[in-house]
């Protein structure tokens, strides 16, 4: 019976779809583009679905791993089952969908905290508040957060997804808002307003 093997990889499949939108990110950091970034973010209202499917799909293959076997009535020896359709296998790929599911809440971890060097605040410090469009995530907010904290000058950065925006203080002789913008939107989300 394949059953176990084909529903696994659907659990698989299901799962990696609902966090599709919070890995590209940190893909598109490490492959050193922002053109990944934002490319999956039409998936995210449907993450909750992709969620309740992984969970009704794997769901199903436990069922079909743990049913009660019919006795044969020819008293044969039942025969190894192959690795892709035990319970080890079946065990790892539930694991591994839990940890697909719950990424965006530990993405953050996977971001490079920069040191933060308390700069001293300047005559010339100014704080720009901006609205940023296609944040859906925790990882989104770092990414933002790593990108903005390259630039010389800054000297806090919040970013929040659930607001949408972004408070940046940052001394106006260092760098502008014309640069902060410009490190936003190379994460691949819009600066849709700044203030």
């Amino acid at each position: 019976m394949k059953a176990p093997k084909v529903t696994a990889n659907a659990g698989i499949l299901t799962a990696f779809a609902s966090s599709v939108c919070c890995i590209t990110p940190l893909l598109a950091m490490f492959a050193g583009t922002s053109s990944l970034a934002t490319t999956f973010d039409w998936i995210e209202p449907a993450r909750p679905y992709f969620i309740i499917g992984t969970v009704l799909i794997l769901g199903f293959a436990w069922y079909q791993q743990l049913k009660p076997v019919s006795e044969v009535s020819c008293n044969c020896e039942p025969e190894n089952k192959p690795f892709m359709q035990s319970k080890k296998f079946l065990s790892l790929v539930t694991l591994a969908a839990a940890l697909l599911i719950t990424f965006p809440s530990y993405s953050g971890l996977l971001y490079h905290q920069k040191q933060e060097v308390k700069q001293p605040i300047s005559k010339k410090g100014q704080t720009a508040f901006i609205k940023i469009k296609g944040m859906t995530c925790e990882g989104c907010e770092h990414h933002v957060t790593q990108e903005v904290n390259k630039l010389k000058g800054i000297q806090q950065v919040q970013v929040s997804y659930k607001t949408a925006s972004a408070t940046v203080k940052y001394d106006s002789t260092k760098t502008s808002l014309a640069e902060i913008k410009k490190a936003v939107d190379a994460t691949g989300y819009k600066v849709v307003e700044t203030n």
